[in-house]
């Protein structure tokens, strides 16, 4: 049995008036104090996950900047030269 399951048998087993003392100390608390509490939960969750990323070598990332460097020549490349190739066949066409 985990540990959630056994909470919720103590709830489910908590006298009335404990149950409204609850729901009142719920209540009680301020919003700040609830939205520290998330925000906190919220980068402990990041930091968490982060960890578990599987992250590339230098060496990955050298040779992914290298491709990603090659095709942005190579398509720079080939606009241009369809750009000279359209307007030199536009000037020629009406020029």
């Amino acid at each position: 049995m985990n540990r959630e399951t056994k909470r919720l048998m103590a709830r489910q087993q908590m006298a009335p008036e404990k149950k409204q003392d609850a729901v009142r100390r719920s209540k009680t608390k301020s919003k700040r104090t609830r939205e520290n509490g998330r925000i906190r939960a919220y980068f402990s969750s990041v930091i968490t996950e982060l960890k578990l990323v599987d992250w590339p070598t230098r060496a990955q990332v050298r040779s992914y900047a290298t491709v990603v460097f090659v095709t942005l020549v190579f398509v720079v490349g080939l606009i241009f030269l369809l750009n000279l190739l359209f307007s030199t066949g536009v000037t020629k066409l009406y020029g």
